[in-house]
C-alpha cells in the first residue's frame, strides 16, 4: 500500500458547498450535511476542515472580497468559482495562518478544473502573495475608516444591516456585535436537569470525548444551571449521554423562551410553531414529564423528527403529547379544531417564524441571502400568529412570544401593537428579555411574556 489518500480534496468540497449555498440561497447547515453525506469516505479531520472553511468564508466574505479586489488588476473578472477558490485561500492565510506556499499550491490545484492550461496560476499567486504580505495593514485601514465602511469591509456585514444597527444601537454597540459575530460560536448544550446535573454530565462527556473544551457561561447570562458550552471534540449527536437523552443541543439564547414560559407539572401547554420539537422536549423537562403538551407546526417533515425522538426524550408515561400538522392562523382541520380550543391552555409558546437575523453566528450565509424587505414581509404573519395564540390562553394563563431576531419590527413592535389592540387589553406584559451576541456570546434572541387577566 502506498498510503495515498482516498476521497475528494476537502478544499474542493468546500468550494462546491459554498457555490451551492450561493446559487441556491439555501441554509448552510443543510447543504453542508447533504454534501458530506455524499462522501462517507472522508476522514473526520477532513470533515472538520470542510466545515471550518465553509463557515469561515461565509462569516468573513466581505472582508475577503475587499482583500481580493484590492490586489486584483481587474476585480470584476474575478468571479464564479475562481472567486470562491481565492476566498478559501485568503481565509486560510488570514484566519488560519496557513503558510503562503500551502494556500497557493492548494488554490492552484483547485483552479485546474476551470483552467487546465494554468493560465490563471500567475494571477492567483500574485493576489495571494500580496494578501499574505499586506492583510494586517489592510485590516487596520478597514477598521479605521467610517464606521459603516468598517462594519461592511472589516466585519463583513451587508451594508443595509450595518446601517440599521448604526441607527438602532449606535456605533459602539454595532461594532461590538459585529466583532462577536466574527468568531465561531460555541456549541451550547441544554442539560436535562431532571435526569442529570451539569457537573455529572460534564464528567460523562469528558470520558466520551476527551478533546471537548468546556467554556463557562458568561456572567451577564446569569444563573443558567441547564447550560453547558463546549468547543472542539467530535460529533455530539453520538454517544451514550446523547442517546440516553441527558442533553440536547440548543443555543443559550434559544433556551430562554421556555425558561420564561416556566411550564409546570400537570399543566396543558401548547408549543405553536414547534418545528423539530427542541423546545417541546424542553417544555416536557420543565413539567417533569407530567401533564399535557400539544405541538403544532405546518411542516410534517419537521414534526416527524419530534415523533422519532419520543423515546430518547422520554415523552411517554405520565406525559400526554399530541402532535398536529396544521397551518396556524388559518382554517384548521376538524381534528385540530377539537384540540386547539379557545381559552384552553395554561401556557402557550409562540416561537414565531422570523428572518433569523439573530442567527448570523450559526447561519453566516444570512449575511448574503437575507434582504431588508424580509423584515417587513414577516410582520403580518407574526401579528396574525400572536393574535391566534393569545385566543387559546385560558384566563390567568400565560403566553411567550419569541423570535431569533433583534430587529424591533419583529419583536417589540409586534407585541406593542398586540397589547394596544382590543384582544390585547386582556393581557399584561410581565417580562421582556433580549439576548445578544455582544453581551451574552449567544445568538440574538428576543422574547416577551404576557399574562391573561
Amino acid at each position: 500500500m502506498n498510503g495515498a489518500k482516498s476521497g475528494p480534496s476537502p478544499r474542493r468540497v468546500a468550494v462546491r458547498i459554498l457555490r451551492e449555498i450561493e446559487q441556491r440561497q439555501g441554509f448552510s447547515n443543510r447543504i453542508l450535511s447533504e454534501q458530506l453525506e455524499r462522501h462517507p469516505e472522508l476522514e473526520r479531520r477532513d470533515r472538520g476542515l470542510i466545515t471550518m472553511l465553509v463557515y469561515g468564508v461565509l462569516r468573513h466574505r466581505g472582508r475577503l472580497d475587499k482583500l481580493i479586489d484590492s490586489f486584483a488588476d481587474k476585480p470584476k473578472k474575478v468571479k464564479g468559482e475562481l472567486r470562491m477558490i481565492l476566498r478559501v485561500a485568503a481565509f486560510e492565510l488570514v484566519e488560519l495562518e496557513r503558510p503562503l506556499g500551502i494556500a497557493n499550491a492548494e488554490a492552484g490545484k483547485l483552479a485546474r478544473r476551470i483552467d487546465p492550461h494554468g493560465r490563471l496560476s500567475g494571477m492567483i499567486t500574485a493576489i495571494l502573495h500580496m494578501i499574505d504580505r499586506d492583510w494586517p495593514i489592510m485590516d487596520v485601514a478597514l477598521s479605521d475608516g467610517h464606521v459603516l465602511d468598517a462594519l461592511t469591509g472589516r466585519w463583513s456585514l451587508p451594508r443595509w444591516l450595518a446601517a440599521r444597527w448604526l441607527a438602532e444601537i449606535g456605533p459602539e454597540q454595532a461594532l461590538a456585535r459585529a466583532r462577536a459575530l466574527s468568531v465561531p460560536p460555541t456549541v451550547d448544550l441544554r442539560v436535562d436537569i431532571h435526569r442529570s446535573g451539569a457537573d455529572s454530565l460534564r464528567e460523562l462527556l469528558r470520558a466520551e470525548q476527551p478533546k471537548l473544551e468546556f467554556i463557562a457561561v458568561p456572567e451577564p447570562a446569569g444563573d443558567q444551571p441547564q447550560c453547558l458550552r463546549v468547543r472542539g471534540g467530535g460529533d455530539l449527536f453520538y454517544g451514550p449521554a446523547f442517546e440516553a437523552g441527558l442533553f440536547s443541543i440548543q443555543s443559550l439564547g434559544s433556551q430562554q423562551a421556555v425558561r420564561a414560559l416556566a411550564p409546570q407539572a400537570g399543566e396543558r401547554v401548547l408549543d405553536a410553531c414547534a418545528g423539530m420539537g427542541t423546545k417541546t422536549i424542553q417544555i416536557a423537562e420543565h413539567m417533569g414529564r407530567r401533564g399535557s403538551i400539544v405541538a403544532v407546526d405546518s411542516s410534517g417533515e419537521r414534526l416527524a423528527e419530534l415523533d422519532a425522538g419520543r423515546e430518547r426524550a422520554g415523552l411517554d408515561g405520565e406525559l400526554t403529547l399530541e402532535i398536529i400538522e396544521a397551518e396556524l392562523g388559518g382554517a384548521l382541520p376538524d381534528h385540530a379544531q377539537a384540540v386547539l380550543r379557545a381559552d384552553s391552555f395554561d401556557a402557550v409558546l409562540l416561537d414565531a417564524p422570523c428572518t433569523g437575523l439573530g442567527n448570523l453566528g450559526r447561519h453566516p450565509e444570512l449575511r448574503w441571502t437575507a434582504v431588508e424587505s424580509n423584515i417587513g414581509d414577516r410582520a403580518a404573519l407574526q401579528a396574525t400568529l400572536l393574535r391566534w395564540s393569545a385566543s387559546l390562553v385560558r384566563p390567568g394563563g400565560r403566553l411567550v412570544y419569541a423570535v431569533c431576531s433583534l430587529e424591533p419590527e419583529e419583536g417589540e413592535a409586534i407585541v406593542a401593537e398586540f397589547c394596544s389592540s382590543d384582544a390585547g387589553q386582556a393581557f399584561t406584559r410581565e417580562l421582556t428579555q433580549s439576548w445578544t451576541p455582544e453581551q451574552h456570546h449567544t445568538d440574538g434572541f428576543w422574547l416577551a411574556r404576557l399574562r391573561r387577566a
